[in-house]
């Protein structure tokens, strides 16, 4: 990985974006969609898969030591949608979404556990 992408990936710049996601996330979840052609977007659960796999990524860049305090305040976060849209919105709450945020989390935490981690120890290794 380049050094500028690893300069990127500190807690510094990444916590201030982890917010700054999940602030228009929670706005986009309660935002009535009705009037959204539904060709503008993929498959609702694409879309709450993806968005989760992101939070969590950037929750891992923004707190690498607080994996399981982050996976389940997402998880958390994620059942909380749904609630809050089937009771505050006219949306519908849907756990089917939850299952897919919750999908979107695990693939995060396996792409960082797989991919990322190894690589700065690898970094790391080669720099000393």
């Amino acid at each position: 990985m380049p050094q500028i992408i690893q300069q990127l990936l500190q807690p510094k710049y990444c916590q201030p974006l982890f917010y700054i996601v999940l602030f228009v996330c929670s706005f986009g979840f309660m935002k009535d969609v009705s009037g959204i052609p539904s060709t503008w977007m993929p498959n609702d659960k694409v879309m709450h898969h993806l968005i989760f796999l992101t939070l969590m990524l950037l929750w891992q860049a923004s707190y690498p030591k607080k994996t399981v305090l982050g996976t389940l305040l997402l998880v958390i976060y994620g059942g909380a949608v749904e609630i809050a849209q089937a009771t505050f919105t006219n949306r519908m709450g849907d756990w089917w979404d939850w299952a897919a945020d919750n999908s979107g989390i695990m693939l995060g935490l396996l792409l960082w556990k797989l991919l990322i981690t190894p690589y700065f120890a690898t970094e790391s290794k080669l720099t000393k």
